[in-house]
């Protein structure tokens, strides 16, 4: 019966971890660089950054990064995916997706289609841990990263918008997912009271203990990481920052606290 019992949940076991490996482990390596995915009969493109020292048999992270209004997914690829590929040292794929007119109105749901023809892709191409799953974004890209919370909830395990908005639309909304909100207290573009709005619906679908979210002055150089106590495997984090409109908030000593912020909240967070 033991016998018996230990093969059961071998199998039980066996079957839990292939479940967040893609289809794409094992096969042959994809190189980095622009890729095209048609989606309702129009090309589209992204980048792709594949680790030096991939190994098709290991399940990487899978990390989205949006870009803003005007701006590219060259531009994402060349900050290093918003600070993150130099701390991911080779454990994540990053991918890159260029907005239609530079930007995601997402009409009719185009830009999440988007969204998934690439996550077709990639899992089909490369070895991908299918629970580690993530996006994060600039103001509208930080749009577009809520907009997959919302929608795309079964596949994105957290998201990271800095300075976002509802702009790119909400469909669905009510399944929990972890969320990393991160706003300027004089964000002259996309009010702070915005991202106030994303962070409170995800405090409320992520069963969150109300608490104070103290926030800096205006112009003093510093941030404030605030974490919900909230259910299990769902935190919620908060972080305000004195400055404007920016993707790469800093401090008054000029360090560039977001990438790591958002990194510990991806990898460690999550499984707290």
């Amino acid at each position: 019966m033991y016998t018996q019992l230990a093969t059961i949940l071998g199998l039980v076991a066996s079957a839990t971890l292939s479940t967040a490996q893609s289809a794409g482990c094992g096969g042959s390596p994809v190189q980095s660089g622009t890729k095209t995915v048609t989606v309702n009969g129009q090309p589209r493109q992204y980048i792709l950054k594949v680790p030096d020292n991939y190994d098709s048999s290991t399940p990487h992270r899978l990390i989205f990064g949006y870009h803003w209004l005007g701006g590219s997914m060259q531009n994402v690829a060349d900050m290093g995916y918003y600070g993150l590929e130099p701390l991911a040292q080779g454990s994540a794929i990053f991918v890159a997706p260029q907005g239609i007119d530079n930007g995601w109105a997402n009409p009719n749901g185009n830009d999440i289609a988007f969204t998934d023809a690439i996550l077709e892709t990639v899992n089909g191409e490369l070895c991908i841990d299918e629970a580690q799953i993530f996006a994060t974004g600039f103001s509208y890209g930080g749009a577009m990263s809520y907009s997959v919370a919302c929608s795309r909830p079964d596949v994105f395990r957290a998201v990271a918008p800095i300075a976002g908005a509802e702009l790119s639309g909400c469909d669905g909304g009510n399944t929990p997912v972890a969320y990393l909100g991160i706003h300027g207290v004089v964000d002259s573009v996309l009010n702070i009271n915005m991202g106030r709005a994303l962070r409170d619906k995800f405090l409320q679908l992520n069963g969150c203990q109300n608490q104070n979210a103290p926030e800096p002055q205006p112009g003093s150089g510093s941030h404030i990481k605030t974490e919900y106590s909230c259910q299990p495997g769902y935190p919620v984090w908060w972080i305000a920052h004195s400055g404007d409109h920016v993707a790469d908030p800093k401090d008054a000593d000029g360090s560039w606290w977001s990438p790591e912020e958002t990194w510990t909240f991806f990898t460690e967070a999550i499984n707290a």
